[in-house]
């Protein structure tokens, strides 16, 4: 375009010329601006001292050649970001692009339809029923720490009881099968609140991890402290706030010390029952000692009977003893060695069940007011902090 309108000024110069022929000066100062050849013959390409003129006047040609030479160097420049020369590369690249754009409007359409259905499903059906649970958490502690006071004052009376037991009568298989019921209740009880609690925990924060993502802009800075918040994702806030900052390790450690508790219980009364069974082995030996000794005696005697000869200790008058020295003397120390060892064992055994009474009576005593205490306390701080939260969602 530029070099026509050039052509047209050339033209335009020449008819000029023609018309002011008799004026040579004002010939040579319109022929001076010019070049030598004629400007239809001038090949234009972009050259960098083409577009910067140097000081002096400047004249319309020189505006248009440097025109014309900064649109060839925008049109390179242009030229330049296209992959390739090629027509069919460019016309490929212009349908990908065109199929890009399709599919970008497709799926922001797809995008804004689904973002739409979970904002929907969101506001609709999932904040209610989280405010439904968070008031069901809160009734449940709150009934929880009913039923835990009720059971700290009945093991407070516990602490006055007295063993009226008979003195001396071993533990039975039933108590130790209780006892060992009762530990695995308790273990179990503690493995139960540590998964509730840690449940509660993990299911909150996910949440608000969740409602960050969804209610606040992942690029969004506050510009102060006090930007607006919706209620929601401040209901949200303050119930994993109220779950991190609640002290369950007390009632923990109370539930796991009251297994230590009972463990300690079943291990003294499995020893008693070790000392027992002892206590009747060598019951048992004594017993079959004595019967022998007894057999051995009634044959000894009745073979003296029979030849008429007196008892061993009847003595010289008699005139009848063969031997002064009882023949059954090894026999008898042994019996009596027996017996001695089967007393020392009943009086372990007597000792072992005692100490297994007084310390089931005291470990309970002390070991499980400690643990419902502890479980009031967390219930109510539990039940407390709930509520606060259950009436920020009156807000919602």
């Amino acid at each position: 375009m530029l070099e026509i309108g050039r052509a047209q000024l050339d033209r335009s110069f020449k008819q000029l010329k023609k018309t002011v022929y008799h004026s040579s000066g004002m010939l040579s100062n319109l022929s001076s601006s010019w070049t030598s050849k004629p400007p239809l013959a001038v090949k234009y390409r972009f050259e960098p001292s083409s577009i910067e003129q140097s000081g002096g006047p400047k004249s319309l040609c020189s505006t248009l050649e440097r025109l014309l030479a900064w649109e060839k160097k925008l049109y390179q420049e242009v030229k330049s970001g296209v992959p390739g020369d090629d027509e069919s590369k460019l016309d490929k690249t212009k349908a990908s692009i065109t199929r890009l754009q399709s599919l970008i409007v497709v799926t922001s359409q797809a995008v804004s339809t689904t973002s739409s259905a979970i904002i929907g499903l969101r506001d609709s059906d999932l904040i209610p029923q989280l405010v439904e649970l968070c008031h069901g958490f809160m009734y449940m502690w709150r009934s929880m720490n009913q039923f835990h006071e009720v059971q700290n004052d009945i093991v407070q009376q516990v602490r006055g009881l007295v063993n009226h037991t008979n003195k001396g009568e071993s533990t039975s298989d039933l108590h130790r099968q209780a006892t060992r019921d009762l530990e695995s209740a308790v273990s179990a009880w503690h493995s139960s609140f540590c998964r509730l609690i840690k449940f509660q925990r993990d299911f909150v924060r996910s949440l608000h991890g969740w409602f960050k993502l969804t209610l606040i802009p992942v690029n969004s800075e506050p510009t102060n402290g006090n930007r607006e918040l919706p209620e929601v994702f401040t209901f949200c806030d303050e119930w994993k706030l109220a779950l991190d900052r609640i002290p369950d390790t007390v009632a923990s450690e109370a539930i796991k010390s009251f297994i230590n508790v009972v463990h300690s219980i079943s291990l003294k009364q499995t020893e008693e029952l070790k000392i027992k069974k002892r206590t009747e082995t060598a019951s048992k030996e004594l017993e079959k000692k004595a019967s022998s000794l007894r057999n051995i005696e009634k044959k000894y005697y009745h073979s003296y009977s029979m030849v008429g000869i007196g008892l061993p200790d009847t003595g010289p008058d008699n005139g009848h003893a063969l031997d002064a020295r009882d023949p059954l003397a090894d026999k008898k120390a042994e019996l009596a060695t027996c017996q001695r060892r089967v007393e020392d064992e009943m009086l372990k055994h007597a000792k072992a069940v005692e100490v297994t009474r007084a310390m089931t009576l005291n470990n309970i005593q002390t070991g499980l007011p400690g643990v419902f205490q502890a479980m009031t306390s967390f219930s109510a701080l539990m039940t407390e902090a709930l509520e606060t939260v259950c009436n920020r969602s009156y807000a919602i």
